[in-house]
């Protein structure tokens, strides 16, 4: 697969937010545990949205102007939902406290030259403002591609990192749908690296120049909903 397969980069609707669109809450949890699922690249917390949690923000998200995407253009990875963006620096507070004691030390990016001294835990400066919803329904997906980095212009903070939060799973009945991610290396057959559709779960995974190819696959039943924002450095 070309590199050159990237996700579109027209932005669904965007709006600012408004006394009219809040947020549902999100509450600490006390226990949470990172599971790795590839080193340095694929991260899950599970539990991170409770049941309940889940259900207000997929209600929250139906109530929201959702648009289907438009027609690929060249160099861009096929793709077939619904989403909505709204740009929140409040909620992408919110989510940066919540994630933040869970988080462990994530690698600089191999362009970055100076890198922490030893020891030096390497933690997210926010969380994108740029919260992305998303809604897929049976035979919908998003094709092969890879995530691009992005800058903030205001802190001159940079992506590195996708963030997914999954509020329908294979406890609602949702049957496909899950992120696939394959890893090449040299001399060895390709790997596909399944991140399971669970419901309340983070899907953390790196990208810009470090991103590996991945993609949403086809929902066969059930209704997917994602939260996506973006782990930001300075």
């Amino acid at each position: 697969m070309p590199k050159q397969s990237k996700a579109s980069k027209q932005t669904p609707r965007k709006s600012a937010v408004s006394p009219a669109l809040t947020f549902p809450e999100i509450l600490q949890k006390e226990t949470l545990e990172c599971r790795v699922l590839l080193e340095d690249q694929i991260i899950l917390i599970d539990e991170f949205l409770s049941v309940e949690e889940c259900k207000r923000f997929v209600k929250f998200i139906d109530n929201t102007p959702l648009e289907l995407t438009p027609p690929k253009k060249k160099g861009e990875a096929e793709r077939v939902n619904f989403r909505f963006s709204v740009t929140s620096t409040s909620f992408a507070q919110k989510l940066h406290s919540l994630l933040l004691p869970y988080l462990p030390s994530f690698p600089p990016p191999a362009s970055v030259r100076r890198r922490p001294p030893h020891g030096e835990k390497r933690s997210p400066h926010s969380c994108n403002s740029n919260i992305r919803m998303y809604k897929y329904t049976p035979s919908q997906y998003f094709g092969p591609h890879y995530d691009d980095s992005v800058r903030d212009p205001e802190t001159e903070a940079k992506s590195e990192w996708t963030v997914l939060v999954y509020l329908t799973g294979i406890e609602d009945g949702v049957e496909g749908g899950e992120t696939l991610f394959y890893k090449d290396e040299r001399g060895k057959a390709r790997e596909t690296i399944v991140a399971p559709l669970t419901r309340g779960t983070v899907l953390l995974h790196r990208h810009g120049n470090e991103c590996l190819l991945h993609e949403g696959s086809l929902v066969r039943n059930g209704t997917k909903y994602i939260l996506r924002s973006d782990l930001m450095f300075m």
